[in-house]
């Protein structure tokens, strides 16, 4: 892996022989801060998916970004429907990352907080059911949110699983006030948050104006058309955001952007 953004070394060959410390990178202006960064991997015409799932864009350069986002973010953010298909389970950090992770400021393990407006959740999964105290699952909901749903997740909150309920205003569509949920991660001490999509729960985050960073791995693939974009969701109005790229690795023909996300933009009621 190369680094191109910001430039360390002025001979080339120098930079290409000298390690890439992934997690150095991404840490940079991030792990001393507050905030939430949004992961995802498109291919270089702009598909989310290939064969249905993020992973099939993955290169070994883009898992080892993910991983090391992962071992720098206090909580995982991710909807509901991405966690069911992508096979979600509690993180559970390797010895070595765990020893990176607390070298930044960080618990042993991240926990995972899904955001689901209608609570219809497999709860018998390993995200639920195997969540641990030291990498809990939280599942934001609105104030909306069917109370018989909402109840069988006290149940098993209830219970050994280390699951907990949080509770946000439901937005003006019944779904969940994602400003507010985040706010409320904020205030209990999830400062460095981690998001990993789907495409509607980015769009909607970029329409609340919680999002400070963009991570987006470019797969060097081309898909076709019908595959899904990286957002999706309501339009929005207003100023568009901007974005300024902060870092930028390579590796086998990919790239690793890092974009500042700037102004926030409005959603249409």
């Amino acid at each position: 892996m190369r680094v191109l953004i910001p430039e360390q070394l002025s001979d080339p060959r120098s930079q290409a022989a000298a390690p890439v410390d992934v997690h150095a990178h991404y840490a940079a202006g991030w792990a001393d801060r507050t905030g939430m960064r949004v992961n995802f991997i498109s291919s270089a015409d702009g598909g989310a998916t290939a064969g249905g799932l993020s992973r099939g864009l993955q290169t070994p350069g883009d898992n080892a970004v993910f991983a090391a986002l992962r071992d720098l973010a206090d909580v995982i953010v991710v909807g509901a429907a991405t966690a069911q298909a992508e096979g979600y389970r509690p993180a559970s950090p390797s010895p070595e990352r765990t020893q990176i992770r607390q070298r930044y400021g960080f618990q042993p393990a991240p926990a995972i907080a899904v955001l689901s407006s209608s609570l219809n959740l497999n709860l018998d999964s390993e995200l639920y059911r195997r969540a641990r105290p030291d990498a809990p699952t939280m599942i934001i909901t609105g104030s909306a949110a069917p109370i018989s749903a909402r109840n069988d997740v006290i149940d098993l909150a209830g219970s050994d699983a280390a699951v907990q309920l949080l509770e946000a205003p439901a937005d003006g569509n019944g779904g969940v006030d994602l400003a507010a949920a985040i706010r409320h991660l904020l205030d209990i001490g999830y400062r460095r948050i981690l998001c990993e999509g789907g495409p509607r729960l980015f769009g909607s985050a970029v329409a609340a104006g919680v999002v400070t960073e963009l991570c987006l791995s470019i797969s060097p693939m081309l898909v076709g058309p019908g595959a899904p974009r990286i957002v999706a969701g309501e339009q929005w109005e207003g100023e568009q955001p901007t974005l300024t790229l902060a870092g930028l690795l390579s590796e086998d023909d990919a790239l690793f952007c890092r974009y500042l996300v700037g102004s926030a933009v409005g959603k249409h009621p």
